[in-house]
C-alpha cells in the first residue's frame, strides 16, 4: 500500500497558494500526513549583496538581512492565516535562492514522501521566457510530485 507521511508544500504565499494548501491538507488527510511549508524568496536582481538599509532612529542592516526577515515574517503570517483557517501544519521553511533549486534540495533532505505544488500551466513563449519551476521540480525530485494548475483557483 502507499505510504505518505511527509508532505512538501512549496508556496508563494499568494491568496491560490491558500488555495493549494487546502487541497494538500485533503490529501494529507487521506494519509495521515503532516504537511510542511516551503517559502523560496529572490531578492532583486539589482540589489548589490553589500547594500544596506537605514533610516531615521533605525540601525543599520544589510540588505539581504532585511530582506530575509522580512520573507520569514510573510510566511509565518501565512502560516498563521493557514492555521486559523483550520490547515494543519507542521513545519515551516524560509529559504533564499533558486526556487525550483531549493525545493528539490529541502525535499532531498527533509525526506519528504510527496511535493504538492502549484503551477500556472504557461505554455508558448510564456514558457519559454518564464520557465516553469514546477517543470524543473518533476524533472528532478527526490520524491513524487503532484502539480495542481493554480489560475484555475482564482489566482
Amino acid at each position: 500500500m502507499l505510504s505518505m507521511n511527509k508532505i512538501l508544500v512549496p508556496v508563494d504565499l499568494s491568496r491560490a497558494a491558500l488555495r493549494l494548501l487546502e487541497e494538500a491538507q485533503l490529501f494529507a488527510s487521506k494519509f495521515s500526513a503532516t504537511i510542511d511549508l516551503l517559502y523560496v524568496w529572490t531578492p532583486p536582481a539589482l540589489v548589490a549583496p553589500e547594500a544596506v538599509m537605514t533610516g531615521v532612529g533605525v540601525a543599520e542592516q544589510p540588505l539581504l538581512e532585511w530582506l530575509g526577515n522580512s520573507a520569514r515574517e510573510q510566511l509565518e503570517k501565512f502560516a498563521s492565516d493557514a492555521q486559523n483557517a483550520g490547515l494543519a501544519i507542521a513545519n515551516s521553511h524560509c529559504e533564499l535562492g533558486d526556487p525550483a533549486t531549493a525545493i528539490v534540495e529541502r525535499a532531498k533532505s527533509g525526506g519528504y514522501d510527496l511535493l504538492i505544488m502549484g503551477t500556472h500551466g504557461r505554455t508558448g513563449l510564456s514558457h519559454v521566457l518564464m520557465g516553469s519551476v514546477a517543470e524543473k521540480v518533476v524533472r528532478r525530485a527526490p520524491c513524487a510530485v503532484l502539480t495542481v494548475r493554480t489560475h484555475e483557483m482564482g489566482e
